[in-house]
């Protein structure tokens, strides 16, 4: 524990946001076989993010990464631990404190056709926001969907057009215009790019990076694209079925990762290079990810752990739960052996 105060510690210098130990539990009471339990989703997560600053959020499907982003926001209830926004620890708000607060921290869905009505113009789903929080009279309201579409490179002539009359790109657009219409300091952005083709991602993920740079905005970026995390961020937390396993700046993860599990997804990115690709060493993990329902004693991936293994599989490893500590000054690595 003392080794996860100081990386608190560390990291909270100029935080915009502070999770602490935040734990998201789904019980397991209903169905026909009434079973008891819960899937432990997100299980003691701790990181920061600084003004101004992109984590990437990164793991394989499963593994929490979704669940995190929208238990920060309040969208799903939280089991323990607390969310400290602004100073603030959100999680003790009543729902109407919660609903104000959100106007300070927005979300980008993965899918910028379903998280758009189609039954709203352009104008509707932007202003939406603004009218709900009473920002301004009609005027002023149309004004500001001017300018947002303005901000995200989208024509004044899109505001009376319908979310179907949009390519993928530009309707992310349209989600990115109504994320920013309140002003926020956070933007969540869970998966923003996956569903868009390769050549849309980069102009989309360029815009991102202009709007923080102009707007001060500060990012939790959720992706299982190594390749775009690396691009947009400036630190990476690596999750692993409800846990952060390695959390470091992106150019030092991607140069040196510590945990195997890091060492894995890294593995599998694509290099342009063919020679350096077919020289390279695949590392593939053993078996499927666990269930969190039950997921496996002490470090939940000692089961497909090459260095476990390698090592004959250790009883610290089978027994005890390695916690997130400071391998250096700014890395952290949950792991009983981390390799260097």
């Amino acid at each position: 524990m003392a080794d996860e105060t100081m990386l608190a510690t560390s990291m909270t210098t100029d935080a915009l946001l502070d999770v602490q130990d935040l734990k998201v539990y789904f019980p397991m009471t209903g169905g026909l076989l009434q079973r008891g339990g819960a899937v432990r989703a997100v299980d003691g997560v701790n990181f920061t993010i600084r003004r101004g600053e992109t984590l990437g959020l990164v793991g394989e499907s499963g593994c929490g990464k979704s669940t995190t982003g929208r238990a920060i926001l309040q969208l799903i209830p939280v089991t323990g631990g607390k969310v400290i926004f602004n100073g603030m620890d959100i999680t003790k708000l009543s729902p109407k404190a919660v609903r104000q607060k959100r106007a300070e921290m927005q979300m980008v869905f993965q899918d910028p056709f379903s998280s758009l009505d189609p039954r709203y113009t352009v104008a509707q789903i932007i202003g939406e926001p603004l009218v709900n929080f009473k920002r301004g009279n009609n005027r002023e309201i149309d004004q500001r969907i001017r300018e947002l579409l303005s901000t995200v490179g989208l024509p004044t002539n899109s505001l009376n057009r319908y979310p179907h009359e949009f390519s993928g790109g530009q309707r992310q657009r349209v989600g990115l215009a109504r994320a920013l219409a309140l002003n926020p300091s956070l933007l969540i952005a869970d998966e923003p790019v996956s569903a868009l083709d390769v050549s849309v991602q980069a102009q989309v993920l360029n815009l991102m990076e202009d709007l923080q740079q102009k707007l001060g905005l500060a990012y939790l970026f959720i992706s299982h694209n190594l390749s775009v995390v690396r691009h947009i961020s400036q630190r990476v937390a690596v999750m692993y079925l409800g846990r952060i396993v390695e959390i470091t700046a992106s150019r030092q993860l991607y140069a040196q990762p510590l945990h195997p599990y890091t060492k894995a997804l890294l593995s599998a990115i694509p290099m342009p290079d063919p020679v350096l690709e077919a020289t390279r060493q695949r590392i593939v993990l053993a078996g499927d990810l666990p269930s969190p329902v039950a997921p496996p004693s002490g470090c939940h991936f000692h089961p497909r752990c090459p260095r476990a293994q390698a090592l004959g599989n250790p009883e610290r490893c089978r027994q005890e739960s390695p916690t997130l500590t400071m391998a250096t000054l700014d890395h952290a690595v949950a792991c009983h052996f981390p390799e260097a």
